[in-house]
């Protein structure tokens, strides 16, 4: 059996007297790509030796991680069989809280070589890790569950188990052995509030319709934001030139993947959620913290990756819902350049033309025109039953001054125009205007 090349993310050990070889490897990879996995009873060329394993030995190499690794990582120790009935054992490890050391000393994997870690190089791990703020502070809720994060992640090929070892390796506890933010934010339930406000028009001066998605393991919430878009998305067909074409409200794929880089890259701390703005003739997705320092805007719209929260992106990677290919800003770009990005006072939007009327907002403006083309006496009856809908037609009438005859025809008019409506019987029920 053959396990493949030794490189950035594994490394070969023949036998368990190169256990500290070994777990150096493991911080060396830590510290460049955040994971790492050894294996024991393998060669350089990755076939499998076998080894002899005692019944104690998985504890051994336990203790050992604890002894000598710092911060302390909660690793994956297995017991495994090839083929030929030879043992080998996996040790594999994640971790986003460095720089790690082996026994005082730091090292950075490359290619397949564990080198020591020069000063400069710690002063950048330090800052990177320093970025890293939920995975540092602690959870309002020390006591939660994770049914629907758990789910998620069954669902893609992992199964998580409610264990120290799951929760370090996924990064949802500190150093100080508590959840953390990233745990409060996918737990089943937190005060966390994904917000889709609708406003009337092209600015924030008439609110038509506010919707909260929260409370939930945010990976349910994103989902069920991007469910809503998906569902006004519409399509337009245009026949022109012969030719059908279909042409949707807006690019779904780039609002996805703003959407997602909104919520992953959220300045998060301060338990803020994005927003998304619903105007009539666009879409606003709104998060917190701007750029990372080190990240300029010409590296941000080619797509150069410095995630903010790394121990965040782990999950949504495990989840799929992000990759870390970076072409999720570039496929924006391309789609509607540049100048949908803004980057004003700490934070960031984006801003998704759309490319005709929505049905409401097309039916909206057609009430709006009509009611701009009534008669005196026709805006009278409407205003009246906007206010009043259970009013007879009698009273209408009377309040306009006007005959019950001349009164009816206005309402014949008004229904005739879809903006208004009788509901009900002719008794008991009621007059609604749009």
């Amino acid at each position: 059996m053959n396990l493949g090349i030794e490189n950035e993310y594994q490394e070969f050990k023949e036998g368990l007297g190169q256990l500290d070889k070994g777990l150096k490897s493991i911080v060396a990879m830590l510290n460049k790509h955040g994971q790492g996995t050894v294996y024991y009873g393998v060669k350089d060329d990755g076939n499998v030796c076998g080894i002899s394993i005692g019944k104690n030995t998985l504890m051994d190499i336990r203790n050992r991680i604890t002894d000598k690794i710092e911060p302390r990582i909660y690793a994956d120790i297995l017991e495994l069989m090839d083929e030929t009935n030879r043992k080998y054992i996996k040790v594999f490890a994640r971790g986003y809280d460095i720089p790690y050391s082996f026994d005082g000393r730091y090292y950075i994997r490359n290619i397949s070589a564990d080198e020591h870690a020069s000063n400069e190089i710690l002063r950048k791990m330090l800052s990177t890790s320093d970025s890293d703020i939920l995975r540092q502070k602690s959870s309002p809720n020390q006591n939660p569950t994770f049914n629907s994060l758990f789910a998620i992640l069954a669902g893609n090929g992992i199964h998580p188990s409610a264990t120290r070892e799951f929760y370090s390796n996924y990064g949802l506890i500190n150093r100080n052995g508590k959840f953390n933010m990233n745990a409060y934010l996918l737990s089943d339930r937190n005060s966390i509030s994904l917000k889709v406000i609708t406003f009337e028009g092209i600015d924030k001066s008439v609110m038509s319709k506010r919707t909260e998605y929260g409370g939930k393991c945010l990976l349910i919430s994103i989902s069920e934001v991007m469910q809503f878009f998906e569902t006004i998305n519409i399509m337009k067909v245009n026949l022109n030139n012969t030719i059908r074409e279909e042409l949707p409200l807006f690019d779904f794929p780039s609002f996805r993947e703003a959407w997602i880089n909104a919520c992953l890259h959220n300045d998060w701390k301060n338990e803020v959620a994005p927003s998304i703005y619903l105007f009539d003739d666009r879409i606003e997705i709104v998060s917190y913290g701007g750029l990372p320092f080190s990240l300029s805007k010409e590296g941000f719209y080619q797509g150069t990756s410095v995630p903010v929260n790394k121990s965040l992106l782990t999950i949504f990677m495990a989840a799929k819902y992000a990759e870390q290919s970076g072409h999720g800003i570039p496929t924006i770009v391309e789609k509607y350049g540049k100048e949908v990005f803004s980057f004003d006072d700490g934070m960031l939007k984006v801003t998704i033309p759309l490319a005709f009327d929505r049905p409401d907002v097309a039916t909206r403006k057609n009430i709006f025109s009509y009611k701009n083309g009534l008669t005196e006496n026709q805006k009278k009856v409407y205003d009246i039953l906007s206010h009043d809908g259970n009013l007879t037609l009698q009273n209408v009438a009377d309040k306009v001054g006007i005959s019950l005859g001349a009164t009816k025809k206005i309402c014949a008019k008004l229904q005739n125009l879809g903006i208004l409506k009788r509901v009900g019987s002719r008794k008991k029920g009621q007059w609604i205007t749009k």
